[in-house]
């Protein structure tokens, strides 16, 4: 399956394309082990995507996920500790047995990250899909263990921020407003320069959106949900927020923050 057919299955728009430019394996123990982390839903597949066309070299995983290999992900199955991929993808980080020590940080609003592994798991459809307006309605969605949840998108973060390695964050919400800006913080991160802004008008011109995945609905599947469930949610987006702002001088978008009725 090529890369465009896969990135259009998968949500990112029906003008998905081929590649931008040229992508390739590195020469062995060329890279260090650096991971892209995030919490599930959070758009890692959209940034690896940008960062393999950035750099020109793939990007590895610890899941060795077949239908991202077929769409064109060659690193996929690559064994990442053979430093032969740029970064590598990982939902997880356990400080006590993680090899993988630097990290871009990806961050999304958790309430869509839910959301997003919701119609995932529920669609039956690897990395797409969305779930109905009865699946929402369902004991499955309004009985969600949200607080667990919640802890676990913390647990994720904070470990990574107080593991002592060197940490980018990366705001899901900006590098979609402004991804341009945001690849060059992670492009300066890896320290792997090459001639990305010859790719601009490929990546950013009439056809930007193509790689953004549209979650607009005419309901708020939340508000089926008892909103004191909710609270532990707006508590872990405080307490990330304050723990960047005393590490990176940074805040998390107030946008996150949910009105609990």
């Amino acid at each position: 399956m090529k890369l465009s057919i896969f990135l259009s299955i998968a949500g990112f728009g029906s003008q998905a394309q081929e590649r931008c430019g040229h992508i390739q394996f590195g020469r062995p123990s060329q890279f260090a082990p650096v991971s892209l982390s995030s919490y599930p839903g959070s758009g890692n597949t959209w940034v690896r995507y940008l960062i393999e066309e950035y750099t020109g070299y793939y990007t590895g995983s610890v899941y060795h996920d077949g239908k991202l290999y077929r769409g064109g992900f060659k690193g996929e199955k690559e064994d990442w500790s053979e430093g032969r991929v740029v970064i590598t993808k990982t939902h997880t980080f356990r400080p006590e047995d993680n090899p993988l020590t630097d990290a871009v940080m990806l961050i999304r609003n958790p309430y869509d990250c839910f959301l997003s592994e919701f119609n995932r798991v529920t669609s039956g459809s690897d990395h797409t899909g969305i779930a109905s307006n009865a699946d929402f309605m369902d004991s499955k969605w309004v009985e969600r263990d949200f607080p667990k949840l919640a802890s676990r998108w913390l647990r994720l973060y904070t470990n990574l921020l107080s593991s002592g390695n060197e940490i980018l964050p990366i705001i899901y919400e900006e590098m979609k407003a402004d991804p341009k800006t945001e690849m060059k913080k992670i492009v300066d991160f890896l320290d792997v320069h090459t001639d990305y802004e010859s790719k601009y008008d490929c990546l950013f011109g009439d056809n930007s959106m193509r790689f953004k995945r549209s979650s607009d609905r005419e309901y708020d599947p939340y508000l089926y949900i008892d909103q004191d469930r909710l609270k532990p949610v707006n508590q872990a987006i405080m307490e990330l927020s304050n723990l960047l702002n005393s590490t990176h001088g940074i805040e998390l978008p107030m946008t996150y923050l949910r009105d609990i009725y």
